[in-house]
């Protein structure tokens, strides 16, 4: 397969599409490009994808049944759709070992239905018309991650321009650089305190490179905590996960959704 990134053309590409595979909730936005103004003038408004409904985020989940059903977010978790042979994933923010992988696979059935739903959200985002930047974790440092990332990404058919940091994101949808430099003297930094992930940016103006880092210390280690010291200690439980494993992830999720209702 080409993994060869799409290159951004003025005379195809009228819009921008953004996604954050989250490790508990994935989001995506879009905007017009305007290719003829420079970044301190661009006017064009962001808009956030209803994912599920009228809301922005769908869990990250993904559930594929023995006979090859695919279902996202809440919908993995239906009654109908666990069964004994079923392929379920939450959680995305693992760092990808190779390809093909049973793992990986699952991330990348997961990127293929997220980026149908924005497309079928969407009608202005037609074949070609657009192009595709996904954020990715600011630990994922080594080039060897970011391309198999990459490569994951355009297994799943997505038109993909690029990867960005996640905290690099946020540092430049806050403020624009010629403008940042005109309010701080020497530099700036972003956390971004995620789910699974405690991610930086550092902005330097002497330096054209930001620096980018993260930590695999977030929340996701309270969830697991939830899961092992509440629930795997009961023995009705436990017994119960025995004799159905394929409700594991289900209860993982269960347990994020307490843990977000208060984190």
């Amino acid at each position: 397969m080409d993994y060869l990134l799409v290159k951004p053309d003025k005379n195809r590409h009228r819009y921008v599409v953004g996604i954050d595979f989250g490790h508990g909730e994935t989001s995506a936005a879009w905007c017009e490009l305007e290719w003829d103004k420079s970044a301190g003038k661009r006017e064009s408004i962001h808009h956030d994808v209803e994912l599920i409904g009228n809301l922005k985020v769908i869990p990250s989940a993904i559930n594929i049944t023995p006979d090859g059903r695919c279902y996202i977010g809440e919908d993995a978790f239906h009654s109908d759709c666990i069964m004994d042979g079923a392929k379920m994933r939450v959680g995305f923010k693992q760092c990808p070992k190779e390809i093909e992988g049973e793992s990986e696979q699952l991330m990348i059935e997961y990127m293929r239905s997220i980026y149908a739903r924005i497309i079928e959200k969407v009608d202005k985002l037609q074949k070609g018309n657009h192009i595709v930047y996904i954020a990715r974790p600011s630990g994922w440092t080594d080039d060897e991650t970011k391309d198999l990332y990459r490569r994951m990404a355009l297994e799943a058919g997505i038109p993909l321009g690029g990867l960005t940091s996640e905290s690099r994101a946020a540092i430049f949808y806050a403020i624009n650089r010629d403008e940042f430099k005109k309010n701080v003297l020497q530099g700036g930094i972003v956390f971004d305190l995620g789910s699974s992930t405690l991610d930086f940016t550092y902005l330097n103006f002497d330096d054209p490179d930001p620096i980018d880092h993260g930590y695999p210390c977030g929340a996701s280690i309270i969830e697991q905590a939830i899961f092992e010291q509440l629930l795997l200690k009961d023995n009705v439980f436990s017994d119960f996960l025995k004799k159905y494993p394929m409700y594991k992830d289900a209860f993982l999720f269960e347990c994020r959704k307490k843990k977000e209702a208060i984190y």
